[in-house]
Formats: C-alpha cells, structure tokens, sequence
C-alpha cells in the first residue's frame, strides 16, 4: 500500500514538473525586435487578461535570456517592467529598452 502511495505521488510531481517545464521550452532563435509601440501594445494586453507570456530580453552585456511568467508594470515608472518566472520563483526587473520579443507561452 506505502509503494502504491509513493509511486501515485511521483506521477503527480511528474506530471506538475511537465507543466513547468513546457512552458520553458521556447523558441527565440529567429524573432526579430519588435517595436516599442508593438512590445508596449502585448504588454498591456498580458497584464489586463492576466496571461502567461514568455519574453526575449537582453542584459546590459546583450545576453540573451528568455522568462516565462505573468507581467506587471511599476506603478511609478511606466518603463520598469517586472515579469514573475513559473516554476523557480524568480522575478525579473526589466526595462522595455531590453525587451527583444513577446509571444503568449505555450501549454
């Protein structure tokens, strides 16, 4: 009965790790930069309908990384952008200047 339990439980971790780590895997390779008016216009859309989006952005070494989460702008500075990672518990400040790409993250 404990070995049932126990394996009832890995497929359940499993199965929520999956879902993490889908939303993880996405392609950046061959998007361009999008403009500001663009990047501001998805921004706005993910925040009001509350969608989880995954983002191309550049550090100040231009680095590439990509993040996943759901977006929120600061209330003091509309530039400041803060994206809240699934999965690892990570937020990332960003500016829109180093905002390459936005797409909606896939399931």
């Amino acid at each position: 009965m404990l070995e049932l339990k126990k394996t009832t439980l890995q497929q359940v971790t499993q199965n929520i790790q999956k879902q993490f780590t889908s939303y993880a895997k996405q392609d950046f390779s061959n998007c361009i930069q999008m403009p500001i008016f663009q990047l501001n216009y998805f921004i706005n859309q993910a925040i009001q309908k509350h969608k989880v989006i995954s983002i191309s952005y550049k550090d100040i070494h231009d680095n590439e990384f990509v993040a996943t989460g759901f977006i929120s702008r600061n209330k003091n500075n509309k530039t400041i952008l803060k994206l809240d990672s699934l999965g690892d518990n990570l937020s990332h400040l960003l500016n829109i200047n180093q905002i390459k790409y936005i797409k909606l993250a896939k399931r």
